[in-house]
């Protein structure tokens, strides 16, 4: 499978998608959909880029990200401090080729080097 869009995205929707792909990546491959949005919101942040985006946006990207094999969602229940609140788990498809990217990817260590601080 190709993961061109990681290394050379071809648009801003790419970017984005491969911006989903890292920060799930840098959560150990799964975040709740709801929690999504604010670590793509620090992670775009810290790495200079425009961090304005639409909840329509996100789950197009998610959507597409689905039908490229690369994400699984799956409704849940998230722990709050009140009580669960019902939310959709969203995980990365393990896959070799693709951890084999994201291991030399540069926005990825640019990422963890900014954040050491």
């Amino acid at each position: 499978m190709s993961f061109s869009f990681l290394n050379a995205p071809k648009n801003n929707k790419e970017l984005f998608m491969s911006d989903i792909v890292r920060v799930l990546s840098l959560q150990l491959g799964n975040l709740w959909f709801s929690e999504l949005s604010s670590e793509l919101n620090s992670f775009r942040l810290t790495l200079g880029r425009p961090v304005a985006f639409s909840k329509e946006e996100l789950n197009e990207s998610v959507k597409a990200l689905i039908a490229l094999n690369i994400l699984i969602t799956r409704n849940g229940f998230r722990a709050t401090s009140n009580r669960p609140e019902p939310d959709i788990l969203v995980g990365l498809i393990n896959s070799n080729s693709l951890e084999a990217a994201l291991s030399t990817d540069p926005d990825i260590r640019k990422y963890r080097m900014l954040s050491k601080f």
